[in-house]
């Protein structure tokens, strides 16, 4: 099976030396397999969106020699294809339409945990979301770093969202779609959205879909240990130097550039690292 990995950035800032570690090892992962490397604007939340930083982190990933295969897919411009999905599972009774708020939800059992209110109420579509019946108990799979993971969606989860009541389809259902629409072999980003893959492996079960191999790697953290991130300030690549954020983003991944690499292009560094690469080798996340 040829291999086909994928960076996937929402379009809520420019890109950052976090962000650009996870880009970084999933198109070295991709190239030293000799895949294909896709890339994917998770543009599906206007409110967090920022205008222009779609268009800013394509221009770092140009600057920075990342060059990805074929077209830009924007998830705007499947809404369609997303919520026809949903309502199908609506109409086969796999989901259901619920009018709960978290407000609600938390007054009622303490936790971001749905306890299922809705599912036998027949709500019809409105000022409603859509949830899928959470049925399967322990997900557990294999993270090619992490290990084992086990998560039992039903009492940690219950139903959960696919489509959010603002008529936006969720992440969710969103990306277990487009990894399955776009081939995708394997999942290569931060350790941040472990928790939320036992929930697309569920979902992939339920609609028949494969599932990818997960690698989860460990987050660039801040000196007060904290996720290096937009939303905490992270300073967006230097676009004139990417020389300097590519040496940045390999030596995190534990790859010094050598001397008489110091200053050379990006696809130079990355025709370096692709030959060095051992994603094996990153350290492990301790799990709570």
């Amino acid at each position: 099976m040829t291999y086909v990995g994928r960076f996937a950035p929402s379009p809520t800032g420019d890109l950052h030396l976090g962000t650009l570690t996870a880009a970084v090892a999933s198109f070295l992962h991709a190239r030293q397999a000799n895949g294909s490397w896709l890339v994917r604007i998770e543009d599906i939340d206007p409110p967090r969106e920022i205008a222009g930083s779609a268009e800013s982190i394509l221009k770092s990933l140009e600057a920075l020699d990342l060059e990805w295969d074929g077209d830009v897919l924007y998830q705007s411009t499947r809404l369609n294809r997303y919520l026809a999905l949903a309502h199908e599972l609506v109409a086969t009774g796999q989901a259901y339409y619920c009018d709960c708020s978290r407000q609600q939800i938390r007054s009622l059992t303490g936790s971001t945990r749905y306890p299922g209110t809705c599912r036998d109420k027949a709500l019809t579509s409105g000022d409603t979301a859509i949830r899928l019946r959470s049925d399967e108990g322990v997900t557990a799979f294999l993270d090619r770093l992490q290990g084992s993971v086990e998560r039992d969606t039903e009492s940690t989860d219950g139903d959960f969202v696919i489509v959010r009541r603002d008529g936006l389809p969720a992440y969710h259902l969103a990306v277990v779609l487009d990894d399955a629409e776009q081939n995708i072999t394997d999942v290569v980003r931060g350790v941040d959205l472990l928790d939320s893959t036992p929930l697309h492996i569920a979902l992939q079960r339920r609609l028949g879909l494969r599932t990818p191999r997960y690698w989860h790697i460990p987050l660039v953290t801040d000196t007060a240990g904290e996720k290096l991130s937009k939303r905490a300030g992270a300073a967006a690549i230097d676009q004139a130097h990417p020389e300097k954020a590519a040496a940045a983003a390999l030596e995190l991944l534990g790859l010094a550039v050598p001397p008489d690499l110091v200053g050379a292009r990006p696809k130079t560094l990355w025709q370096w690292a692709k030959q060095q690469w051992q994603i094996e080798g990153l350290t492990r996340v301790e799990r709570n």
